[in-house]
């Protein structure tokens, strides 16, 4: 268990240091999270495949459309596969200065988390919008504990 808690922790250092990339804007160590073959899908269906291309295709976001910009996300779960292997659930958005991430502008993540030569690193990474309605109407797992956080 305690192996188990210590790899929760790296990946969920690896979730802070693409952060942090992102709000730096610095596209080569937003793609240094992922495995040099990562598949990476963004919220509107783009695929991307492999870090090269993650980073090339982030160049232009950083430094024009997306300039400024930060994450605000949060892991909501990490399950072990294997011991090496784990899927990581997230929600987050893209936000400017002081603003947060709310019912109009989350999306939901999912990320696959695999451990190479003792090194964690996300191998794939699923973003879509996130719909309040549906999941509170549906009884979502999630959807109190999405009231609780937004008011």
């Amino acid at each position: 268990m305690t192996a188990q808690l210590t790899d929760e922790t790296a990946i969920r250092s690896l979730f802070d240091r693409s952060n942090r990339a992102w709000e730096a804007g610095d596209a080569h160590a937003y793609a240094a999270v992922f495995t040099v073959d990562a598949d990476y899908v963004t919220w509107f269906g783009q695929r991307i495949r492999g870090r090269e291309a993650i980073e090339a295709s982030h160049v232009p976001v950083f430094a024009k459309y997306l300039k400024g910009t930060r994450l605000d996300g949060e892991i909501t779960g990490v399950r072990f596969l294997t011991p090496d292997v784990a899927v990581v659930h997230g929600r987050g958005a893209v936000v400017k200065g002081r603003r947060r991430r709310g019912r109009f502008n989350t999306k939901v993540n999912l990320y696959v988390a695999v451990r190479s030569e003792g090194e964690w690193a996300f191998a794939a990474f699923h973003n879509t919008k996130y719909s309040w309605l549906f999941n509170t109407l549906s009884g979502s797992q999630d959807s109190a504990r999405d009231r609780s956080a937004t008011g």
